[in-house]
């Protein structure tokens, strides 16, 4: 029995897929098992994953069924003690599973562990770092994890989660009423209902950004709808409604903030400004109390010509890596510096 189960779910990722398998194999901690579920590819999926010669490596097709369904189909055909969430177009950073298996083993009682990630484009050029606001290494009351999704939405990167087992089998695995997304949020809030998490303060997985793999596409009205569900059943929750009652209406003025972006990130200039809109129903007149000046900005750039969209988010991730290299060149030459110095 493998110490820990990587599950894969894919779908046409025959361009992604190797790269993906292969940062599992070169992790630092062997003791794992790859369990690929292929929900339904028409590509050569299966012939890419078929040229890997590793043993650890579990392949099984499906009809399609949608992430959600592929990735209970892996869990169940899984046989480790924890289970590490991935997808088949990220790339795992070496020590990744390290990291899980040690938050895991030191803290017994949390149900999960997560982590940081970097943001990269389709070719493999990593532009950023995405983390969540908070502290160092820290076992974390699961009703403060919850509590923060409730204001900025699913902070937890689902390609960095190492869960227990018997935790994950005990709340249910993916509901299938959500998805594109919102099952990721509506799995790790049932899990931080029962038990604390664990975050590990370090970049886990490279996060590739393409537009196979973006939500956004997904239509607004569909994505109010789950994530209400969700708050919802937060607010209705016998214990949690009484300690997070206050927070609704400021819940939903961060979600519509959120759907508004995604409608802009999608070309869809009508759709943010009516979320938009929608969000100041939500925050009784303090509009320039808080956030002000993101909604007045974000409100601005929908009416950006669709046209030079493409540009901008070009211009904004070369920016964002020569700010990069430059940081690295100054650390380069202090360290150069201080040795000189002694």
């Amino acid at each position: 029995m493998p110490k820990v189960s990587v599950v894969i779910p894919t779908y046409n990722r025959a361009n992604f897929i190797a790269e993906s398998i292969q940062s599992v194999l070169d992790q630092t901690f062997t003791d794992f098992e790859i369990v690929i579920i292929d929900d339904g590819s028409t590509d050569n999926t299966r012939e890419v994953i078929d040229s890997f010669r590793d043993r650890r490596i579990r392949y099984t097709h499906q009809e399609n069924g949608g992430v959600g369904s592929a990735s209970n189909r892996g869990f169940e055909l899984s046989a480790g003690e924890y289970i590490a969430f991935f997808s088949s177009d990220d790339i795992l950073v070496e020590d990744a599973l390290e990291r899980g298996v040690e938050a895991l083993d030191r803290h017994p009682e949390v149900a999960f562990s997560y982590g940081q990630i970097y943001l990269m484009d389709e070719r493999g050029h990593v532009f950023g770092l995405r983390k969540p606001r908070h502290g160092h290494a820290t076992v974390r009351p699961g009703t403060e994890e919850i509590r923060k999704a409730i204001i900025d939405g699913n902070h937890i990167p689902a390609m960095t989660i190492m869960a227990r087992r018997n935790c994950l089998f005990e709340v249910g695995l993916y509901d299938p009423a959500f998805s594109d997304g919102s099952e990721d949020l509506d799995l790790w809030v049932r899990l931080a209902r029962k038990y604390p998490v664990a975050y590990i303060p370090a970049p886990l997985a490279k996060y590739r950004m393409h537009s196979g793999c973006m939500t956004i596409a997904r239509a607004v009205d569909e994505e109010l709808e789950t994530k209400s569900r969700i708050l919802e059943s937060v607010f209705n929750d016998p214990e949690l409604g009484p300690r997070f009652g206050s927070l609704r209406s400021r819940a939903y003025f961060y979600l519509h903030l959120r759907l508004a972006r995604h409608a802009y990130e999608a070309g869809d200039m009508k759709s943010s400004r009516e979320q938009l809109s929608a969000a100041l129903k939500f925050n009784h007149g303090k509009l320039f109390e808080v956030l002000h000046l993101t909604w007045i900005y974000q409100f601005a750039k929908t009416w950006i010509p669709l046209a030079i969209l493409p540009s901008i988010r070009n211009a904004r991730r070369h920016l964002s890596r020569v700010v990069q290299y430059r940081a690295r060149q100054v650390r380069t030459e202090s360290e150069m510096n201080s040795r000189t110095s002694i």
